[in-house]
């Protein structure tokens, strides 16, 4: 019976290894609509509970059963437009590449999905585009969470790391519906 309790016991202490404490920091969490927005993200995905966003901080918590459902976290709230840096058990957590290849060069960039709930996010985004070289105009669809940028010879993977500094996930190719 002793040795049935400690493999139990055992098992148990194993598994909580890999669970714990998921924080993003740096991610644009300007209001409630934000909050309200990080809570939709994380709410169905399995393993991942007691999710917060601090506006004052800037920070995304939520805590992960495991690695997987850590990274399932990541990719919820990258789906949803928002974008930090992250970690996990003392790991780095990556978000998913928008798409963009080093060196690419761009007359017009759209980048799709990102977190626009208020004027507050559209002008954070806005900020964080105007310091890309070649932008000459930022056109921003709210509605559809989509920024087009324009201007000449804009190198693409600058345009998503500003976005990211931002505090703002975006993609190049917008979601396909019905796919998960």
């Amino acid at each position: 019976m002793r040795w049935i309790s400690a493999a139990v016991l055992c098992g148990l202490f194993a598994g909580s290894l890999f669970a714990g404490e998921v924080a993003v920091t740096n991610v644009h969490v300007c209001c409630d609509s934000c909050v309200t927005a990080v809570d939709e993200a994380l709410t169905d995905v399995t393993g991942v509970s007691n999710a917060s966003a601090d506006k004052g901080t800037k920070t995304i918590r939520f805590t992960a059963k495991d690695d997987k459902a850590a990274e399932a976290g990541i990719q919820a709230l990258a789906k949803h437009g928002f974008f930090g840096q992250a970690k996990h058990a003392g790991k780095k957590l990556d978000f998913p590449s928008a798409g963009a290849k080093k060196g690419e060069k761009s007359n017009q960039i759209d980048l799709y999905g990102v977190h626009l709930c208020c004027g507050a996010c559209v002008k954070g985004a806005k900020e964080a585009l105007e310091k890309v070289d070649g932008v000459s105009t930022i056109d921003v669809d709210r509605a559809a969470g989509r920024i087009t940028l324009k201007g000449a010879g804009m190198e693409i993977t600058k345009a998503i790391e500003a976005l990211n500094i931002g505090g703002f996930y975006g993609t190049l190719k917008p979601e396909e519906k019905g796919k998960e």
